[in-house]
């Protein structure tokens, strides 16, 4: 593996958050084209060995990640100021996006209506007026926080749903 693999690597495994392609290209010294060439590389070395790792762009930010099929649990992922109650309806609006706050109480009960609270507070929900209620959608800071695409929370919190 070149050296410049190898930075970009240690540089996407250090910090979690992710890098854009330009401040990869700072911290590195090379080219953006380069950069972007090396993780295309690590890219597919992941997959052709069929790593637990993989280098994902998700608003342009590049991480690396890990295979959630080989994660038991939520469990290790979940914050810990979230307690399983948070969590599960936390999960009911990630099922249901869309969904309006009076549905999540019906589902969950009076204590959901703080939980929607906390959750709105921390930035991992958007809400919106919807008729005499409101609708319910995942923020973008959820996704980036679980590190998933739009697509995956299904899979993630399929525990809480069951």
């Amino acid at each position: 593996m070149n050296e410049l693999k190898r930075r970009v690597e240690a540089y996407l495994f250090i910090i979690s958050k992710g890098l854009p392609l330009h401040e990869l290209a700072e911290k590195t010294g090379a080219s953006e084209k380069d950069v972007e060439t090396s993780i295309n590389e690590l890219q597919k070395e992941y997959d052709d060995r069929k790593s637990a790792f993989s280098i994902n762009n998700f608003n342009n930010l590049y991480r690396m990640t890990v295979d959630r099929t080989l994660l038991n649990g939520l469990d290790e992922l979940v914050p810990r100021e979230f307690n399983k109650s948070i969590m599960k309806t936390l999960s009911v609006v990630a099922w249901k996006e869309g969904i309006t706050q009076g549905q999540v109480v019906r589902i969950r009960g009076n204590k959901a209506y703080e939980h929607i609270k906390q959750l709105l507070e921390l930035g991992f929900l958007t809400s919106e007026p919807y008729g005499n209620s409101f609708k319910l959608m995942l923020a973008n800071k959820f996704f980036e926080y679980f590190n998933i695409s739009r697509g995956e929370e299904k899979f993630i919190f399929k525990q809480f749903n069951e």
